[in-house]
């Protein structure tokens, strides 16, 4: 088997060598301070098994939620189906199990690649609206709930996170949530904002969380599959 790059961070609270697969597919190896690289890559090659099943996890999971003919939104599977209509707006439109492309380019004069590369864009840009719409009114209504405050709230898409605070109180959450279902969505806006609590992953911060989602643990593990983290 081939050597496995990874990235090794050293955390002065780790008492163990840790291992996790970013959504890039990335690897990195959390070990203690004084950890030699001889033990570390020593440790990574006994794993490389469960790191190849992981990346291949990853892979299969995020080859589904978008393809070429169709796209996962809120835990839901649509269709795409290319439109050209002077009747309705240029881009993406749900209509049943059906995404509508409507595109500027003309169906019969532009090839396949060039309505999938236009359909691409369009579907992101539709993401991140969608997760705006939820994600903005949803935080402001759980910290209510919760009884805290935050800062600014931005979308992105991060390349390993699914959200993040800053110990300013900013919050920052991946536009690509809106591919999953409310509930995985809300498990990561009450993460974060038990954050603004405790910015630890202490047993307070988890017992915080626990009060306002029973079932964490299940979402989280959930997530874990999906490739991405939380802090």
């Amino acid at each position: 088997m081939a050597k496995i790059t990874y990235t090794h961070k050293k955390n002065a609270r780790s008492k163990s060598l840790k291992i996790s697969v970013s959504g890039t597919g990335e690897v990195i190896l959390t070990t203690p301070p004084f950890t030699p690289k001889f033990l570390a890559d020593r440790f990574i090659q006994t794993n490389s098994h469960w790191i190849e099943l992981q990346k291949r996890k990853i892979a299969s999971v995020q080859k589904n939620i978008v393809t070429d003919t169709s796209v996962v939104i809120f835990g839901k599977k649509y269709q795409r189906q290319d439109v050209f209509s002077k009747e309705i707006p240029l881009g993406i439109h749900i209509q049943g199990d059906t995404i509508l492309h409507n595109s500027a380019l003309s169906l019969e004069l532009n090839s396949a690649e060039e309505l999938t590369k236009s359909y691409h864009t369009n579907i992101d840009r539709f993401l991140k609206r969608t997760a705006q719409s939820y994600i903005l009114p949803r935080t402001k209504t759980l910290a209510k709930k919760m009884d805290t405050t935050y800062e600014a709230i931005t979308l992105k898409e991060q390349k390993t996170r699914w959200g993040s605070c800053s110990s300013k109180g900013n919050l920052n959450f991946n536009w690509r949530l809106a591919h999953f279902e409310p509930p995985i969505i809300d498990y990561v806006i009450i993460h974060e904002l038990a954050h603004r609590t405790h910015m630890d992953h202490s047993g307070k911060f988890w017992s915080l969380v626990e009060r306002f989602d029973p079932e964490y643990r299940i979402k989280r593990g959930w997530l874990k599959r999906n490739g991405l983290s939380l802090s």
